[in-house]
């Protein structure tokens, strides 16, 4: 070897050691920055993705356990069956719990006290809510906390709502209760890490709702791909990060609906070549958005609870391809253009009515989900259980054709009429 090829040879050697330093100290950095994260999230799992839950500063699973959806055993809670999904769920990544004082009459929060007993509570956030309508006084507030805050076994909630927000709820028990004050004073006293609330009505009152107080740390929507337009909306997630709050999102598949898709919906999804199960279709609508922190889905199997932790493994921030897009909304289309669908937005704009009828809960959520399916008794429990007077109205019967709704609907429905259809149809 002559003497240029000795130091050309030399040179070579040392390029490589100093790349390979170099990649070296790349991966040894990248290491550190994963080790650093871990550290950072509660019940990390690699498996997992985590996201941020707005000014909170903490992370959150993408995927949350909604506790509403329970295996059932002689109309009770079957805690034998719920415990171990729970488990398992929290074993893979899961780090948010979201359960409410009514859920499960009542149930659901003795369920979660169960499965988090012998140590699991230390890897998970916990959520609760407050059911104004069972208010009857002000002093309430904290007796119906007390009452969540022992049914799960803990001494402090960390994620609090307050539930289902409405204009009734907001007009006669968040206000004149000064409910949001009491929850200020949970926090300051250390009972709960962060406050916030479930929402149920149009944007205009999301808006206002958000805008009261800088004290929300986070709320909790109703949001999937047919319900662009529905209560809080698409516009929902951006206003509610806009403004510093975590977001989870409740309903990700339509009590269902988006998990089982008439034929119709599942063919325009399979039309662009992307083929994958309906509830992934829907998740993965969820989390390709970025100001969704977590999207809280009801499990009822161990099934369940193994397939959304699959989906959850690849969740990310605009994860949809524009095939993917297009194929949702060619799936939006088919479910607008099933026979005898009312093209209501749920935008609320007809309520109150003098009546009391929960006009835009009927027409977008209850009947229109019944056409999709024909499902007479699963759209009877949307229709009578999930529906109270107190809550979101009274049924179609209640209507006397009055026609007070017909000026504000900006879908121009004849609204009178269709409820008419629905009493006859659903028979209430």
């Amino acid at each position: 070897m002559d003497r240029r090829d000795f130091i050309k040879s030399g040179l070579l050697t040392a390029a490589g050691a100093i790349a390979g330093s170099k990649t070296f100290a790349r991966e040894t950095g990248k290491q550190e920055v994963k080790e650093r994260v871990a550290k950072d999230i509660l019940n990390y799992n690699p498996d997992m993705r985590y996201r941020p839950m707005g000014r909170t500063g903490v992370q959150v699973s993408a995927l949350g356990f909604g506790m509403l959806r329970l295996p059932m055993k002689n109309g009770h809670v079957d805690f034998d069956q719920t415990t171990p999904m729970v488990r398992r769920a929290i074993e893979g990544g899961v780090n948010y719990i979201d359960t409410g004082r009514v859920y499960m009459g009542g149930e659901s929060e003795q369920a979660v006290g169960k499965a988090l007993a012998g140590g699991w509570r230390d890897r998970v956030y916990v959520t609760s809510k407050m059911p104004w309508w069972e208010m009857r006084s002000a002093d309430d507030f904290e007796k119906f906390f007390d009452q969540s805050r022992r049914a799960i076994g803990t001494d402090v909630i960390d994620f609090y709502h307050i539930h289902m927000i409405m204009h009734r709820a907001w007009k006669d028990y968040v206000l004149p209760y000064r409910l949001i004050e009491k929850m200020e004073k949970l926090k300051a006293d250390g009972k709960i890490r962060f406050m916030g609330f479930s929402f149920h009505d149009s944007l205009q009152l999301f808006k206002k709702v958000v805008k009261y107080t800088p004290a929300w740390d986070f709320c909790l929507i109703q949001h999937n791909y047919l319900d662009y337009e529905y209560e809080a909306g698409v516009l929902g997630p951006k206003y509610a990060a806009a403004n510093g709050m975590g977001l989870a999102v409740m309903k990700p598949v339509r009590t269902g609906l988006l998990a089982n898709l008439p034929q119709g919906m599942r063919d325009a999804l399979a039309s662009t070549g992307v083929v994958k199960p309906d509830a992934e279709w829907a998740l993965d609508y969820l989390w390709d958005i970025p100001e969704v922190s977590v999207a809280v889905s009801g499990m009822g199997s161990m099934e369940d609870v193994e397939e959304n932790l699959k989906y959850a493994a690849k969740a990310r921030p605009d994860m949809l391809t524009p095939d993917e897009r297009e194929a949702l909304g060619a799936a939006i289309r088919a479910f607008r253009n099933i026979p005898g669908h009312i093209d209501c937005t749920g935008c609320y704009q007809c309520i109150p009515c003098p009546r009391n009828v929960a006009i835009g809960y009927i027409f977008a959520y209850v009947y229109n989900n019944y056409l999709a399916h024909r499902d007479k008794e699963r759209a009877m429990a949307d229709y009578t259980v999930s529906m109270s007077p107190v809550q979101r109205g009274d049924p179609a019967s209640s209507c006397v054709g009055c026609g007070a709704c017909l000026p504000k609907c900006p879908q121009g429905l004849d609204i009178p009429n269709l409820l008419a259809k629905v009493k006859e149809t659903m028979g209430k």
